[in-house]
């Protein structure tokens, strides 16, 4: 009996010396080999992609905007109704699908009428611009509540008309001032339309105005949101001390 539980003994003993050295002969992998492995793969899992949307009906500032909210990141050619995105995979399958719902024929561009009306409030006692007329009193009214200049009146009417993902500006020359033209450069980069349908989004507009006696040109610089048919004073320009311009907007979307 000794005999043979001596020989399982030397058994065993061999068995575990082999499993030992076929252990020791496979090298053992490092922490930091291991930590770069899987560096490795998360950097490939997360790697953004790249696509570029050529949009046939929808806004592409709306789209844009969208594409940002579901995390992605997007430049636009508005003329070419182009843009490129970038995002995660991930987010990706879910902007195509956005973009997808988004770009159908009930989305396609609307025409926007712009008014524009420009209102100089002044102390002075001579007579600035033309008279302001009937459909401006209401807003004339709220303005010498806020600010009572002795005098107000219409400097110049600008109308221009946009599309929907479209840029768009035009010149004006107005009232006389100081034996001078008052001439404006109305433009915006960009307008929308809000999903109630009933508010107009003007990004980038900028109004520059040559003010005769001024050296610099006045400017308005900014972006909007209009209710469809309402008059919204969107900016007050100060000229001098007795003087300042209000910029009044209407939008209208024409179907």
């Amino acid at each position: 009996m000794k005999r043979i539980a001596a020989v399982l003994m030397l058994a065993a003993v061999s068995c575990a010396a082999q499993d030992n050295k076929s252990t020791q002969s496979k090298p053992a992998v490092s922490d930091e080999v291991m930590n770069r492995m899987m560096e490795e793969r998360l950097a490939r899992k997360a790697a953004p992609v790249e696509k570029l949307f050529v949009l046939k009906y929808a806004d592409p500032v709306q789209v844009v905007n969208l594409v940002r909210a579901l995390g992605g990141s997007a430049d636009q050619n508005t003329q070419m109704r182009a843009i490129a995105v970038t995002a995660e995979k991930g987010a990706m399958a879910v902007i195509e699908d956005a973009v997808k719902q988004l770009d159908v024929p009930s989305a396609a561009p609307k025409n926007i009428e712009l008014t524009v009306n420009l209102i100089v409030g002044t102390d002075a006692e001579h007579d600035v611009g033309g008279p302001i007329p009937k459909e401006l009193e209401n807003v004339v009214a709220q303005l010498k509540a806020a600010f009572p200049f002795k005098n107000y009146r219409q400097m110049d009417l600008i109308e221009l008309r946009t599309r929907t993902g479209e840029q768009a500006d035009t010149r004006s020359e107005g009232g006389t001032v100081n034996n001078g033209s008052v001439t404006t450069q109305f433009g915006i980069h960009a307008a929308s339309l809000a999903p109630d349908g009933a508010t107009v989004r003007l990004d980038g507009m900028l109004a520059t105005i040559h003010w005769p006696a001024i050296e610099n040109n006045l400017k308005l610089n900014a972006s909007v949101d209009v209710k469809e048919g309402q008059k919204v004073v969107v900016g007050r320009i100060g000229v001098s001390h007795d003087q300042a311009l209000f910029v009044v907007l209407t939008a209208h979307v024409v179907q």
